[in-house]
């Protein structure tokens, strides 16, 4: 007696999506069977379109992620004593698993890792130690300026034990520089003759070097009379 009927028969769909977020697939089997024997058929047995082994499934929008990433520490910043050492934070967007830098100011509302801590090698042991210069005690001429220097130890206690011959200077010249006269500064400021004034031959002969006005507008040919003698200036 032949086979009677050929039926298609489905198991249940998968429960979960083949994505953990946006758009994924379900899975199911898919047999034929006769309705006697219960044994499987060639899928190419049973009459009839073969139901759909693979359907779409949306596990829900992907979320978009801001977190912070933090580098290595740097080495400390100092070889004995207390020193610091440093690190660098950034603000990662990580977008259905692409991840870019962006502006920290995204970040701000996340709790930032800190990029700066206290780091200490070893003991320096005794040391000198400085303050800044003062201010020049002249503005030319030299002047000298000064700063305090101490010994001390690792807890900034004072001690004798510092070596003499590595002591830094406290005391050093400044503002070498002569002082400049009266004459000198208004030479200096001007430099030459002004363009817009062209009788300083004149006021050369008739000695008026004398007054500021010309001083300035004259400069060169005034200065050139200081230095001449009285008597050439006569003929």
């Amino acid at each position: 007696m032949g086979v009677c009927a050929r039926s298609w028969f489905t198991s249940l769909w998968s429960q979960r999506c083949s994505a953990e977020c946006g758009r994924g697939n379900k899975t199911r089997s898919v047999v034929c069977l006769s309705n006697r024997g219960g044994s499987d058929l060639p899928l190419d047995g049973c009459e009839g379109d073969r139901p759909p082994a693979v359907t779409s499934c949306d596990a829900g929008p992907c979320q978009n992620q801001l977190e912070w990433y933090t580098g290595p520490w740097s080495q400390c910043s100092a070889e004995c004593g207390n020193g610091t050492q440093t690190r660098s934070a950034l603000c990662i967007f990580t977008n259905n698993g692409l991840q870019e830098v962006v502006d920290q100011f995204k970040c701000s509302g996340l709790s930032k890792p800190i990029t700066s801590q206290p780091c200490r090698l070893k003991p320096c042991g005794v040391q000198w130690y400085v303050t800044e210069w003062s201010a020049c005690s002249r503005s030319c001429n030299s002047g000298y300026r000064v700063r305090e220097v101490r010994c001390l130890t690792d807890d900034i206690v004072p001690s004798d034990d510092c070596h003499p011959i590595s002591i830094p200077e406290s005391r050093e010249e400044c503002n070498k520089q002569p002082c400049l006269t009266e004459t000198s500064r208004s030479i200096q400021q001007y430099s030459t003759d002004s363009s817009l004034f062209h009788n300083c031959v004149l006021v050369v002969q008739a000695r008026l070097c004398v007054y500021p006005y010309y001083t300035r507008v004259c400069c060169t040919s005034c200065s050139q009379q200081l230095e001449t003698p009285f008597y050439i200036l006569l003929h």
